[in-house]
């Protein structure tokens, strides 16, 4: 069953937590199989936690080439100048409730002042979609497209006048949104997405498909995810 862990990885992180000073110890008697076998018992329960998207930003940052700034606070990452806010959702196929995957996400507490911040500052949007932990799709949308349906949501929750101290729960976007910049770059594809449909919406996967070789757009836009791709592959190596 997906998201439990061995006896065996249930001790490591036992004597992780509880005797620190013994865990070096442990793992270093252990041997390589089963190392590997707790190492990917715990990523993969990391990756495909519905309480933390720590781990699936880290991994979409990586792709886009974008590093952690400690020295700058509000955005998730950083590629030279260039600010970056990462939208990464995860479906779970254990649940039955599951909505599909739509190239969508969302900004919590938002407000016509972070709107107006985040068109200044020309902000790219990384929006991302894994199905139990595995990475899908990355793309990188500019802010700038989402201007509008934005704008829209914080035009009906408050008319204009936003209250001090009220925000807008949700703002939500999909696909649809930015589905006709030419701007928008598929960073990542997997290149197994087709056996994910069932977690994607039909019309999305039709998006997809002009990402894929020999699409009308002459591959631009392929054969520049097939550099990122490459160049993150370099630095995991």
């Amino acid at each position: 069953m997906k998201g439990t862990l061995s006896e065996k990885s249930s001790k490591v992180l036992e004597q992780f937590f509880l005797q620190r000073e013994q865990f070096e110890q442990m793992v270093a008697s252990m041997n390589p199989q089963e190392l590997a076998q707790v190492l990917s018992e715990v990523l993969a329960l990391y990756a495909n936690d519905k309480n933390s998207s720590t781990l699936r930003e880290w991994v979409v940052l990586r792709i886009a080439g974008c590093q952690h700034r400690p020295d700058k606070i509000g955005y998730n990452g950083y590629r030279g100048e260039v600010p970056y806010e990462v939208k990464p959702r995860n479906v779970r196929s254990v649940e039955r409730k599951r909505k599909r995957l739509n190239g969508d996400g969302n900004f919590t507490d938002f407000t016509y002042e972070r709107l107006e911040k985040y068109l200044r500052d020309k902000v790219q949007v990384l929006v991302a979609g894994f199905v139990d932990g595995n990475l899908i799709y990355v793309l990188e949308v500019p802010f700038e497209s989402l201007r509008n349906t934005l704008k829209a949501q914080l035009d009906r929750q408050f008319h204009g006048k936003r209250p001090k101290g009220v925000f807008l729960r949700s703002a939500n976007f999909s696909f649809r949104d930015y589905a006709n910049d030419a701007n928008v770059q598929c960073l990542f594809l997997n290149p197994q997405w087709r056996n994910f449909a069932d977690f994607l919406s039909r019309d999305f996967c039709t998006y997809l498909e002009r990402f894929e070789v020999g699409e009308a757009d002459g591959g631009t836009q392929q054969s520049h995810r097939r550099g990122c791709v490459d160049g993150f592959a370099a630095v995991a190596r």
